[in-house]
Formats: structure tokens, C-alpha cells, sequence
């Protein structure tokens, strides 16, 4: 399987869904390369190159969209916050035309067994509740179906990084660290495999962390 890396659009394509949308940071020297980082490395993970259904939960401002196009016949994306109509039109201007709707993560209006694919890039560590959520996730993943999880460390270097760039007080919307996800998780899933940034470093010592389970 060739290597997926993000297709970021040309600043300005699209919008942020709120003030605390990362967006920006995506375009920002050095900054930015480590926002895309995080997010080819959990790519890297996974092991197919063409999906049916694809489902981004948390997609935002749509920024991961125009490459998850890339690997399925039909991408969808459930969010809390992003206004479907206006990010579905800043998308099309991509080439790609993802099925969007707001949602509640525990309560998301798919049948059972619908995706091949689940993706969450940076949600999950705002989501205190994990279990049901996960559990949610599960529910609508196909019978040996992939998770894609990305999430930060939550600890006292992540508060200090993320205050250096500008976005003080991150302890109180990062609730769950990768560890509790982890541990919700293995009553449901098989973990796959995983990766972290810096790579250099031993597993237990990272910013950021990927995993693929298969349910």
C-alpha cells in the first residue's frame, strides 16, 4: 500500500468551525508541521488502501476529508459543532463530497454494522463519558472493521506546549488521556498496532499518540 499523507488545501478553502477549531495552526511554519504530523503518522497505520464506507467523527472543518476521499467509495462525517451545509460547500470546491450531519457522539443515526472505517483525530480526549461513546464507535463499525484513534498526551508538557502556541487553559478540554481510552477500549476491540511522535522515543515518552483497533 502506497503511503496516505494529508492533501492540505490551499489556506483560505476552508473555514474554522468555532474558535477553538485548529485550522490555523495547519499553515503556520513548524507549528504546522507537526499538526500534519500527527495526523500521516496515524495514517500510516492503516493497512488497506480502499474502503466502502468511511465515517470522520469529529471532522470540524473538514481538513482530513479531501484524503480519506481518497481510499473509500463514500465518506461521511458526524460533528458536534461544524455546520454541514457550509463546510459540505467549502469541500466541494476539493473534489469531495462527503455525506455531513451533526451529531451527538453517543447517539449517531447509522445502523449497525454500516463502516469499514472509523476515524477520530483529536476527539477522543475531549470526551469524558468513553465508554458509551466507544461503544457507539463499535456499534456502527462493520464485523472486522478498523478504529482510527489519534490522541495527545494529557499531561503537564502537553498544557505547557499547547500555552506556548497560544492556547492557554487546554487541561480543561483535554479529559481523557490515551491510556483511559486504551483502557476502555480493550473490552471491545483488538488493538492492531500503534505509532507515536517523537518516534525516537520509547513508547511510554510522546506528544502524540495513533492506534488502529479492529473490532
Amino acid at each position: 500500500m502506497q503511503a496516505l499523507n494529508l492533501r492540505l488545501p490551499p489556506k483560505g478553502t476552508l473555514i474554522p468551525n468555532n474558535s477553538d477549531d485548529p485550522l490555523a495552526y495547519y499553515y503556520v511554519p513548524l507549528v504546522g508541521k507537526l499538526y500534519t504530523g500527527r495526523i500521516n503518522m496515524a495514517l500510516k497505520l492503516l493497512q488497506n488502501s480502499e474502503f466502502n464506507k468511511v465515517l470522520e467523527v469529529g471532522y470540524g472543518s473538514g481538513v482530513l476529508m479531501p484524503t480519506l476521499s481518497q481510499i473509500c467509495h463514500e465518506i461521511y462525517g458526524v460533528d458536534l459543532g461544524s455546520d454541514p451545509d457550509t463546510t459540505g460547500k467549502r469541500l466541494a470546491t476539493l473534489g469531495c463530497y462527503p455525506k455531513l450531519s451533526r451529531g451527538i457522539p453517543d447517539k449517531l443515526e447509522f445502523a449497525d454494522e454500516t463502516f469499514d472505517l472509523v476515524v477520530a483525530i483529536s476527539v477522543l480526549e475531549h470526551i469524558k463519558a468513553i465508554q458509551p461513546f466507544l461503544a457507539e464507535l463499535h456499534r456502527v463499525l462493520k464485523p472486522g472493521g478498523s478504529l482510527l484513534v489519534g490522541m495527545p498526551a494529557v499531561n503537564k508538557t502537553m498544557e505547557y506546549l499547547f500555552r506556548a502556541i497560544g492556547f492557554a487553559g487546554i487541561e480543561a478540554h483535554h479529559v481523557t488521556s490515551p491510556e483511559e481510552m486504551c483502557q476502555a477500549a480493550n473490552s471491545m476491540f483488538e488493538l492492531e498496532s500503534t505509532n507515536w511522535m517523537p518516534g525516537v522515543f520509547p513508547s511510554n515518552i510522546y506528544l502524540y499518540k495513533a492506534f488502529c483497533f479492529k473490532k
